[in-house]
């Protein structure tokens, strides 16, 4: 029971290329008619070719730094919220978080909320153990199909139950069935040991399980249906 200047260097070459181009220090030719043409030709030419390498280097930055020309993908999104469960404690409802722990000795899983821990206790037996007081605790037992069958897991919950107390209870399950269509059938008992102290047992079957659970809570604290709602995740 104890558990995420490339452009700018282009830039100031090309100024200073066509700077070193557009000064010619050697006197100009007399048919200035003819060497006007090609000169404006030349400008033009030149001209266009600068702007066409400003147009092209100054509408890159609009992708933003560390873009590439790809498509830009959505980051991934989580499409499932959060698994919850809710539970029911000293007359007030509860909605928790959960999270899903795998037994080290036997197969199955089950969802837990976060403030519980999930241990190996000895062959065949887990418990759960509430982490702020491990006295309060769930004890686990999963047995698959074929080595027994629902009326002796039964059958062994009452004798143990009548072994430690003559006040044995059976606790009402009406809305489980239906709320859990996953589940066969369940039954359970509950005890109280001076008006303190409680153990409470429940047996249930899936297609491919028989699981036997045993809490040990007190009526103060009322914890009960937080571990049987947890419980009834085992698969």
């Amino acid at each position: 029971m104890k558990k995420p200047f490339a452009t700018l260097s282009a830039l100031l070459l090309l100024s200073t290329t066509l700077a070193a181009c557009n000064t010619d220090t050697s006197e100009p030719d007399t048919n200035t008619a003819e060497n006007e043409k090609p000169q404006t030709e030349q400008t033009q030419t030149e001209t266009s070719t600068e702007e066409t390498t400003t147009t092209q280097t100054t509408t890159e930055p609009a992708k933003g730094a560390g873009e590439t020309n790809e498509p830009a993908q959505a980051k991934p999104q989580q499409t499932d919220e959060q698994a919850t469960l809710t539970y029911s404690s000293n007359g007030q409802t509860f909605k928790e978080a959960v999270i899903t722990s795998k037994s080290a000795e036997m197969n199955y899983s089950i969802e837990h909320f976060e403030n519980y821990t999930l241990e190996a206790e000895e062959p065949g037996i887990d418990h759960l153990l509430y982490n702020a007081d491990d006295n309060f605790s769930m004890q686990i037992e999963v047995t698959a199909k074929g080595e027994v069958t629902f009326e002796d897991v039964k059958s062994s919950v009452t004798e143990s139950m009548d072994a430690i107390s003559s006040d044995v209870k059976e606790y009402d399950l009406s809305g489980i069935l239906e709320h859990h269509t996953d589940i066969i059938q369940i039954v359970g008992y509950e005890t109280t040991f001076e008006n303190t102290d409680k153990v409470i047992k429940f047996a249930f079957e899936r297609d491919n399980m028989f699981v036997t659970l045993t809490i040990y809570d007190t009526v103060a604290a009322d914890l009960q249906d937080a571990f049987l709602q947890m419980g009834l995740t085992i698969q």
